[in-house]
């Protein structure tokens, strides 16, 4: 047996939008509270917002220092939890956070119900770093059943300087249902679903945030919802941006890099894109699918986007019936597919024909033994078209590990399912390209097969459903019959891939990541083995899951 470095090739299948295989991201990047005295956080943040409010109209809580049962919600008596200042807002109160973590630990409950005309600030001028809402609880949607959430909106109330996080399976951090408000300048990251789910009727305006590793997409957009999303950044998660049913947001100014895919689209949906930049996507830039048409730009109104470095297509509209309005872009014409108006010569009604292609159908995957093309690297800085472009936030300083609770509900829409290390079914042979169904329609997903083994010194595994266990045999070589081949090769194994964590930490955090990972002892050392892969790229994509994770494998030969 041999020890392998990590192979660090990056190998991309494509598929169908909603065969995405995301991983999930148990990590949070965690901000510790600055070191501040006591009192002066408040005067800060006031300061901060920009915004005036007289005394009688603020409440503050502090988790360390606060007390719901003495404090008052001043300033010199703050309450403890977030929990206990909405039982006492009144409209137009803003209630102020001081640097902390607000938790289930700290007193709070969740989930925690906003108020109409009242505002949720911590400090914007770093989004909410230190300032943190972490956890969830079961919330009954009106239009999408039982969720795990953390805050849920309000009409008229404000979000703002926070980081939020909901580490819940298929957790969200923000549930917004027909509600209009206000979400600027926060932080959305490590939640294990979305950062924000916008549907119903909603008309949010979200501006200036950062989402970053979600589970599965930095936010959904549904129903006939129309919220304004105007230069956030979205990057390393499954969807950046997921939207789909009747909904029309529309995009400005946002950059969106370094997920699965950009921005996908879907149902009947129309949003209107307007300099945005989608790049260094690891498969497409924009998909569009079924009767979704995005607008990203006309002759009378140019869209402004600059869309390049996807891994696949920039644009990608092979599965849309629809023409895409596309002119006015920076984007390469040999980047793109499906029907795409790039010279603004289409119809304002959108009834008159194009001429353009007939879409092309979307491409096989590629054999394994191919390797595919590894995505550009990110630049180290996205120049924007625009002069308001939104920098990114301070670098985050530390990792912690969060406890994963008991699995709350998923959402019952076509979005990538939050990563898990749960392993999928055997993915029968590609088959030729057929119609494209609504996204959601296309089961399976591209994570690693991974195979939980029995007891053994080392184990390899039982090879998935409906393969044929073969034993070692116990006789000697001599003149009998052949050797039958070992279970490893009769399962056409060659690579295991192990974490060294000997502690119980160590190994709870791995099981999150992969929940069929399992213990064993390989050369008298403990170690955690989290797959047993037959093919290199099957390796690959543990490893960047691993790494992703801020885990660290090693790949060994199966002899």
């Amino acid at each position: 047996m041999s020890f392998r470095s990590p192979h660090q090739s990056h190998s991309y299948q494509y598929r169908i939008v909603a065969q995405l295989g995301v991983a999930t991201t148990a990590l949070f990047w965690f901000y510790g509270p600055p070191a501040i005295a006591q009192g002066v956080p408040e005067l800060q943040t006031a300061q901060n917002s920009g915004t005036e409010v007289a005394p009688q109209n603020q409440l503050f809580v502090n988790p360390t220092r606060g007390n719901d049962s003495s404090g008052n919600g001043s300033e010199s008596a703050p309450f403890k939890t977030i929990t206990q200042a909405l039982r006492q807002a009144k409209p137009n109160t803003t209630i102020r956070l001081s640097p902390g973590t607000y938790s289930a630990d700290t007193g709070e409950s969740f989930p925690l119900i906003l108020k109409p005309q009242v505002a949720l600030e911590g400090d914007t001028s770093n989004r909410g770093r230190g300032i943190i809402i972490q956890g969830g609880g079961l919330y009954l949607s009106r239009t999408s059943a039982r969720q795990n959430v953390g805050l849920v909106a309000a009409n008229g109330a404000r979000v703002s300087g926070i980081t939020l996080t909901n580490n819940n399976t298929s957790g969200y951090a923000l549930w917004v249902e027909s509600a209009s408000m206000e979400v600027t300048n926060n932080t959305f990251t490590g939640s294990g679903h979305d950062g924000i789910s916008v549907v119903g009727n909603s008309a949010p305006t979200i501006r200036s945030n950062h989402f970053v590793e979600n589970g599965a997409n930095g936010i959904t957009i549904y129903g006939t919802s129309r919220p304004q999303l105007v230069e956030n950044v979205f990057e390393r998660t499954g969807f950046g941006i997921n939207i789909g049913q009747k909904a029309e947001p529309i995009l400005t100014g946002n950059q969106v890099r370094q997920n699965r895919d950009g921005v996908v689209i879907h149902g009947s949906a129309r949003p209107v894109l307007r300099n945005n930049q989608i790049e260094s996507n690891q498969d497409n830039g924009v998909v569009a699918v079924g009767n979704s048409r995005p607008d990203m730009g006309t002759s009378g109104d140019p869209g402004g986007n600059v869309v390049r470095n996807n891994g696949q297509m920039d644009i990608n509209g092979s599965a849309t019936k629809e023409i895409i309005p596309a002119f006015g872009n920076q984007v390469a014409s040999d980047r793109t597919s499906g029907r795409l108006d790039l010279n603004g010569t289409l119809n304002p009604n959108l009834s008159a024909p194009v001429a353009t292609a007939p879409p092309r159908p979307l491409p096989l995957p590629r054999p394994a033994a191919t390797p595919a093309p590894t995505p550009p690297a990110t630049p180290a800085s996205f120049p924007s078209p625009t002069a308001t472009t939104p920098q990114p936030p301070p670098p985050l300083s530390a990792t912690v590990s969060l406890p994963v609770p008991a699995p709350g509900q998923g959402i019952p829409i076509p979005v990538p399912p939050p990563q898990t290390g749960t392993a999928p079914s055997p993915t029968p042979a590609p088959r030729p390209p057929a119609p494209a169904p609504a996204i959601g329609n296309r089961p399976g997903d591209t994570l690693p097969n991974l195979l939980p083994v029995p007891d053994g010194n080392p184990p390899i595994g039982n090879g998935g459903a409906g393969v044929p266990v073969v034993g070692t045999p116990s006789g000697g070589a001599g003149n009998g019959p052949p050797t039958p081949p070992s279970h490893a090769a009769a399962l056409g194994l060659r690579y295991r891939v192990i974490v060294n964590a000997t502690s119980s930490s160590d190994q709870a955090r791995v099981r999150r990541v992969v929940s069929d990972a399992f213990r064993t002892r390989i050369n008298g050392r403990m170690v955690m083995q989290v797959g047993a892969f037959a093919t290199q790229d099957k390796v690959d994509e543990m490893m960047q899951l691993l790494q992703r994770n801020g885990l660290t494998g090693v790949v060994l030969d199966i002899e």
